[in-house]
């Protein structure tokens, strides 16, 4: 799950109006790429559902399928897959993190915060998940809410990237007028 953090933690950078430092962003993808990307991705989802063939409930399958339907932003089917994952292990503070962002990405804000707090609750030190819940907030302009996640990730991260992220969503919100 650590490749899904870091394509959480850049959806996340480059997902909001605002956030356009076009020195931080990746470079364009060529048609020739994401063509030879989709292949494979297509290609690793097909090996992991031929894998739950055989074990229907491993959850290290069901997590890894889930990460990669996210990655090929089939959102819906990653938070199917998520939910199956859950069921088998609903300690995993990381499966409702990603489980909550696919809530986001297909419209349903309210159900990804709670899906956030899940995260959360069962592990408060999970960096992610505090950032995943101010970047959402922040997205639905809920500026004042946003604040006290965003902060609990500048504790936690001190100085690190995410950190960076959570001061640039503090930022969006103090333009438009909250502290």
């Amino acid at each position: 799950m650590i490749n899904l953090r870091i394509i959480c933690t850049t959806l996340i950078l480059f997902s909001l109006p605002g956030c356009d430092d076009q020195a931080a962003k990746p470079a364009t993808q060529t048609q020739q790429d994401f063509a030879v990307n989709n292949v494979q991705a297509f290609q690793g989802i097909e090996q992991l559902k031929s894998k739950l063939l055989v074990n229907p409930n491993d959850f290290a399958t069901l997590s890894a399928l889930a990460d990669m339907y996210f990655e090929a932003s089939q959102f819906v089917d990653a938070f199917e897959t998520y939910d199956r994952a859950l069921a088998i292990n609903p300690e995993c503070a990381d499966c409702y993190n990603d489980r909550g962002l696919c809530l986001f990405y297909i419209g349903q804000p309210t159900s990804a915060l709670e899906s956030f707090d899940k995260a959360i609750a069962i592990d408060p030190g999970f960096v992610h998940a505090w950032l995943s819940k101010g970047f959402v907030l922040t997205s639905e302009g809920r500026y004042r809410e946003a604040v006290a996640p965003l902060n609990k990730v500048k504790e936690l991260d001190t100085s690190g990237v995410l950190a960076m992220q959570a001061d640039k969503f503090l930022t969006m919100g103090a333009e438009k007028g909250v502290q």
